[in-house]
């Protein structure tokens, strides 16, 4: 599992967990929409530029407020270029769901 932490200031890293290591998280619900961060664009660092940052940002700016350093959403934290990832996460999902420490719901339309 890949989790999102803020570093010092406003952006975000990325790291990587084996099932037997995963911290504490909260977990972002939402609607995808139109210009989601994803996680190449978290690599490359042309994220913030999009739209959907605002939902990331929200869900850190939560977790941090609620004492949690890490943080799941699933827009930019599954690597879809890769299948293997892909398909790991679709069957993961619930569980990761499920084991959150807290569950933040983004609506854009509120």
């Amino acid at each position: 599992m890949r989790l999102l932490q803020y570093n010092n200031g406003s952006d975000f890293s990325l790291t990587g967990f084996f099932d037997s290591d995963i911290p504490k998280y909260a977990i972002l619900s939402h609607r995808w929409e139109a210009e989601e961060a994803a996680f190449e664009d978290l690599q490359n660092g042309t994220g913030t530029k999009k739209a959907g940052y605002e939902k990331i940002r929200f869900c850190g700016e939560q977790a941090r407020r609620d004492g949690l350093k890490y943080f799941w959403v699933d827009t930019c934290c599954i690597d879809k270029s890769s299948s293997a990832e892909r398909s790991e996460a679709i069957n993961s999902v619930f569980r990761w769901y499920c084991q959150s420490t807290k569950c933040y719901v983004y609506l854009s339309d509120v």
